[in-house]
């Protein structure tokens, strides 16, 4: 669920198409919303079942010009048996608000990303890993028959900083987290 959460949180931040953010003078905000969350819930993380906090804050504009700029800042502790680890994801995506809509009925979101997308840390100690910096995703989904987005591919470009859970394809997510959670 953890797992999922993060994904969902970042995927509903890089769903957006690429753009840059417009100069206030050239398009006028017409959506301008901000938002505070926190929950606690049951949650399991790589196989492992524990305990979720989560916090942030989301300041999310829609200009008049159809470009958009999602401003947050979310952290998230997880524990089990006792250990636990944060993750913490601050930066702001610029995009479009609507999908390319392709030839052959698929959609695809290009988003660009700058800031934290992923530190992982044990909670009140070292990072265990750090993607930081630039990032574009160009993401494909076909819709099903219930209407959900089902993923099809991602190309990922103009890369700079570090993004190593990234470049693993959210596989070192795992090779990290569980380590710490069970020594």
């Amino acid at each position: 669920m953890l797992r999922r959460l993060v994904l969902a949180t970042v995927a509903t931040a890089c769903v957006l198409p690429l753009a840059t953010a417009p100069p206030a003078a050239a398009s006028a905000p017409i959506v301008n919303e901000h938002e505070r969350f926190s929950d606690t819930f049951e949650d399991e993380v790589c196989g492992i079942s524990g305990t979720s906090t989560i916090k942030g804050v989301d300041n999310f504009i829609l200009y008049a010009d159809g470009t958009s700029r999602d401003t947050s800042v979310f952290t998230q502790v997880f524990t089990a048996d006792g250990n636990s680890f944060t993750i913490l994801a601050t930066g702001q995506v610029t995009g479009l608000d609507e999908p390319i809509v392709n030839e052959d009925g698929t959609l695809t979101f290009i988003s660009t990303f700058t800031g934290l997308p992923e530190k992982l840390s044990i909670t009140g100690g070292p990072t265990l890993s750090l993607d930081a910096g630039l990032v574009t995703l160009t993401q494909t989904f076909s819709v099903d028959e219930n209407g959900d987005l089902v993923f099809v591919s991602q190309d990922v470009s103009g890369e700079h900083g570090p993004h190593p859970d990234l470049a693993s394809d959210f596989e070192l997510f795992c090779e990290v987290i569980v380590p710490a959670l069970t020594s």
